[in-house]
């Protein structure tokens, strides 16, 4: 059989548990290489971290520490109520947070749909206080969140496909099935061991405070963990928690950067409020995690409605908001061109944010993005914001260069941007 052929026929085996092409991420506004689906990411995670606690269990390695266990429950119960705000759909994982008893790893980390693990090695080494390791828990969780697991899977499995179609080649039958789903099986567990990207290391720390500051855990506390980790790695050799998460000065300073905008959002008295327990712990491996019932006498908590989601901190969205907004490249009408059925839709679903962030990411100045800009702002109620935007789009509607009912493959979309500009 030719390499095309045993690709090809690689490819057929994978089907089952593989969804292609690109996927911006909703909740960073990134593309990301998705060849795995959420949903096979969170099943194969499931059946890996079931065997891997299943023997961690057997060898005595799950921590009997009750106040510890209560501990990292009760902070990953309050990081978890923030995360379903974020992301509702989530209320649905099977979050289960187990502490491994392993003194010499210092390490975390969160699966796709909500499998956690925390060595004990992070806690004896580095000594955390909660606010510290509400940081080390709410980075993991949102490695989860920004469907991290499955974007690191997916390059896995795509960078070792070729070996996979050569055994794909010699046999047709149920092996080459098996073989495939054992591959992603691997590639869910050892993506606890294998280092993400910087890109991914850079969005989980942005949203990681972000969630620790919502559930009541100071923004410092991620400087000064970095700042412990640092000391810790520097004193003695390399350990776990560094090398699948690498910890250069500049992540120190981009931290340090965020407490401002944090502190905006940081809720001390959530720290004390009685959430429920989201996140299963304690049960045997072979049980299936479910969502713990509300505290006594508490009602459950609902899920958010649509209009009451949360979204993460944007530097450009609140430049946005503040009227200062910029569209400053001339050079990118084919980009406008090529996405403008996009922001055609976000503007018929009357998705204002995301239609604002997508206008912003091209950055074209021509008229019908400014009235984007301004119908956003206004409906998001932003009036000062929107009231700018809109004078620039009626300005550039007057000029045949920046109106784009003379513009080439553009076109205004059904929208008389001069009229509707000025109203």
């Amino acid at each position: 059989m030719t390499p095309g052929g045993m690709l090809r026929l690689a490819a057929c085996c994978l089907a089952p548990i593989i969804a292609t092409g690109c996927a911006t991420n909703t909740m960073t506004g990134r593309s990301q290489f998705m060849i795995v689906s959420e949903q096979a990411a969170i099943a194969q995670s499931a059946s890996a971290y079931q065997g891997m606690i299943g023997s961690l269990e057997k060898g005595g390695k799950i921590s009997g520490d009750e106040a510890l266990n209560q501990r990292v429950g009760d902070i990953t119960d309050r990081l978890v109520a923030q995360a379903i705000r974020y992301r509702p759909e989530t209320r649905n994982w099977s979050w289960t947070i187990k502490v491994i008893d392993e003194p010499k790893t210092v390490n975390a980390f969160c699966m796709p749909g909500g499998k956690m693990g925390l060595y004990t090695g992070l806690v004896e080494k580095i000594e955390p206080s909660d606010d510290e390791l509400a940081q080390v828990m709410g980075h993991e969780i949102s490695h989860a969140l920004a469907n991290h697991g499955a974007e690191k899977m997916s390059v896995q499995i795509a960078s070792s496909i070729a070996v996979a179609a050569v055994g794909a080649a010699a046999s047709r039958d149920s092996r080459n099935q098996r073989a495939v789903v054992n591959a992603a099986e691997l590639a869910a567990l050892a993506f606890i061991n294998l280092p993400n990207s910087r890109t991914a290391e850079e969005e989980a720390d942005r949203l990681g405070i972000e969630l620790a500051a919502r559930a009541g855990y100071d923004p410092h506390a991620a400087v000064t963990l970095w700042e412990k980790m640092m000391k810790e790695n520097g004193s003695k050799s390399r350990f776990d928690f560094l090398s699948t998460h690498p910890a250069p000065p500049k992540r120190i300073e981009n931290l340090a950067a965020l407490e401002a905008p944090m502190r905006e959002l940081y809720d001390p008295s959530a720290r004390t409020r009685a959430v429920p327990a989201y996140t299963a712990r304690g049960q045997p491996a072979n049980e299936r995690a479910v969502e713990a019932p509300a505290l006594a006498g508490e009602a459950p908590l609902a899920a958010p409605t649509a209009g009451e989601r949360l979204y993460f901190y944007s530097e450009a969205f609140e430049k946005f908001r503040n009227g200062e907004a910029a569209l400053r490249c001339d050079g990118c009408a084919g980009e406008f061109a090529l996405k403008q059925s996009g922001l055609r839709e976000s503007y018929a679903r009357a998705a204002w944010r995301e239609l604002a962030l997508d206008t912003m990411k091209i950055g074209y100045g021509i008229d019908l993005a400014w009235y984007y800009l301004g119908i956003a702002a206004e409906r998001l109620g932003f009036p000062d914001a929107a009231a700018r935007y809109l004078a620039e789009a009626s300005r550039r509607a007057g000029s045949p260069d920046t109106s784009c009912a003379g513009a080439l493959l553009i076109g205004c979309g059904g929208v008389d941007v001069s009229a509707a500009a000025r109203r």
